[in-house]
């Protein structure tokens, strides 16, 4: 395990786009086959206008951000999210993750914001995840 010590102010960004693959691979795990994700007539006929991906998918992100930022091993306790747009197949995305404050246990909170390509917010919120460092950072 790799250990990491993480301190407030500190980030960590990770990008990805998300593909037409990506969204059946999801699919396949989740069970979700709703139609916005794969029917494009059905999708034509929602506020979003054209097929949209699993909004996990740019959640997704964050766990590996989370590795990024505090090291193999990292524990993601908990989060509280809000989903603010749609992913499009396609759209390039971009977590970033800043740490916030890190108690005495090593316990991090961590603001989250997912980003497309055009910088609009999709995803925003935070998460707890267990910080492994020989003593806490502040």
């Amino acid at each position: 395990m790799t250990k990491k010590s993480v301190c407030v102010g500190q980030e960590a960004r990770v990008s990805r786009t998300i593909t037409a693959d990506d969204v059946e691979t999801f699919a396949r795990l989740s069970l979700d086959r709703n139609p916005i994700h794969f029917d494009e007539s059905f999708a034509a006929n929602t506020l979003f206008g054209k097929r949209i991906a699993h909004g996990m998918l740019g959640m997704a992100l964050v766990s590996g951000a989370l590795t990024e930022l505090m090291g193999a091993g990292n524990i993601w306790i908990s989060s509280a999210m809000k989903f603010e747009k749609p992913i499009f197949i396609d759209d390039t995305l971009s977590c970033t993750l800043t740490v916030s404050a890190v108690d005495r246990r090593g316990l991090a909170d961590i603001e989250v914001r997912v980003k497309n390509e055009q910088g609009e917010i999709i995803i925003s919120g935070s998460v707890k995840s267990m910080c492994f460092v020989g003593r806490a950072c502040r």
